[in-house]
């Protein structure tokens, strides 16, 4: 039983349904007992490069070290547990034949360039007192999405659903009690539809769907939050560790983020634990640990 890779896929799920959860709650007029301030303050792109285009210490920066932290201990953990976007990404890239053979080596490694050149570019645009960070970063697009484009959409759906019931097929008392009950709570929110919602929700579909090419095509390729936390994993204590490989190639093959290069030789800064090639191995001899991983 794959269960790190099941751990993996239910953290996606709880960490997506907070994010969804404390924007939807906070969306005009209820009032959320979740800040969405706290989603960008775990984001030290965001919050560094705020910090460093307007000259100023913000509070949050101490929640965006603590990641910062933790990638030093754990990895990019970030990117294959908790992002929302990697979450969708994965679960379009769900779709695609596992079966299906990766980029060649080559490639592989042109493809990790891109993002650490847009990190530096966001670096010194921050310098010069412009921010760019949010125009690019997984978090913001995210929440964009779901501010722009879900929440008005289901509430839409919802409201009409019930207006339905009730005026055309004259479904009144418990169900009419229901719809009440709702607009007091989730049809609440203010609907109102922007005349970028269309081009926020094409590019995500594009990020999302660009795994059927490549998976995982935005966090190996583009994102500069992936950049940051990938050199913040170079060093990171958590290894891979693999006692007895038989070069088969199956764990090359599959990886997610095309972090594996030789059986026993991987890319720290890229790797998302997804645990996948642990349970890949034939030989079953692929950990993760803390010791010191044996050299290929």
């Amino acid at each position: 039983m794959r269960k790190l890779v099941w751990l993996r896929r239910f953290s996606q799920v709880v960490f997506t349904g907070i994010f969804i959860y404390v924007l939807w709650s906070t969306t005009y007029p209820l009032k959320g007992s979740l800040s969405p301030q706290v989603l960008f303050k775990v984001d030290p792109l965001i919050m560094f490069m705020t910090a460093l285009s307007e000259r100023v210490l913000l509070p949050g920066l101490l929640f965006a070290l603590a990641m910062v932290l933790l990638t030093l201990l754990f990895g990019r953990f970030f990117c294959g547990w908790v992002c929302p976007l990697g979450a969708f990404i994965d679960g379009a890239g769900a779709l695609q034949s596992r079966r299906r053979k990766d980029l060649p080596p080559a490639a592989r490694q042109k493809f990790r360039v891109p993002k650490f050149y847009l990190l530096g570019g966001i670096v010194l645009l921050a310098l010069a007192g412009i921010q760019a960070a949010w125009v690019f970063d997984p978090i913001v697009t995210v929440a964009r999405v779901i501010s722009l484009n879900l929440i008005p959409a289901v509430t839409w759906a919802v409201d009409k659903f019930f207006q339905t019931l009730i005026q055309n097929f004259g479904l009144y008392g418990g169900v009419y009690d229901v719809y009440r009950s709702l607009k007091e709570g989730l049809l609440g929110v203010n609907v109102h539809f922007f005349a970028n919602s269309l081009a926020t929700f094409v590019f995500f579909l594009a990020l999302c769907f660009a795994a059927f090419w490549v998976l995982r095509l935005w966090c190996r390729m583009l994102c500069p939050l992936g950049a940051w936390y990938a050199l913040n994993a170079k060093p990171a204590l958590l290894q891979r560790r693999v006692t007895a490989c038989t070069s088969c190639g199956k764990c090359v093959r599959r990886c997610r983020m095309g972090a594996i290069d030789k059986g026993t030789a991987y890319d720290k800064g890229e790797c998302i634990l997804c645990m996948d090639c642990v349970y890949d191995c034939p030989e079953k001899s692929t950990s993760f640990s803390f010791r010191k991983a044996k050299m290929p």
